[in-house]
């Protein structure tokens, strides 16, 4: 699991890197084709990570970066922070997803405390 998330994360640094022309806006000032992959994202690292939820938190915290890096490096730009906003609330949303997903499939699992 763990290699296809980090599979997936690379995927959508190389499709920000592809061409204008290949990447699909549904709308202003939303772009819902980065909130919906990166909650795709959220919820396979969530999967991959299931016992470290801060360390998914900020595996989606440097892939967001590292997104809008590379969207500056393809466009010149960064975006609007309404960008970043939609694309954090994406990537949570798939962690969240992700969580629940993780529950239903080994509910008898506990995390250990570390202290």
């Amino acid at each position: 699991m763990k290699i296809v998330a980090w599979s997936y994360i690379a995927a959508l640094v190389a499709v920000t890197f592809a061409h204008l022309n290949w990447q699909a806006e549904f709308g202003n000032p939303f772009d819902l084709y980065r909130a919906v992959a990166l909650c795709l994202a959220g919820m396979l690292a969530r999967l991959a990570y299931p016992q470290s939820p801060s360390f998914t938190c900020l595996l989606m915290i440097a892939c967001v970066s590292a997104l809008c890096f590379s969207h500056f490096l393809a466009n010149g730009n960064y975006g609007s922070p309404m960008d970043i906003i939609v694309a954090m609330t994406g990537a949570l949303w798939g962690i969240a997803i992700g969580a629940m997903l993780s529950r239903l499939v080994s509910p008898n699992s506990k995390r250990t405390a570390l202290y």
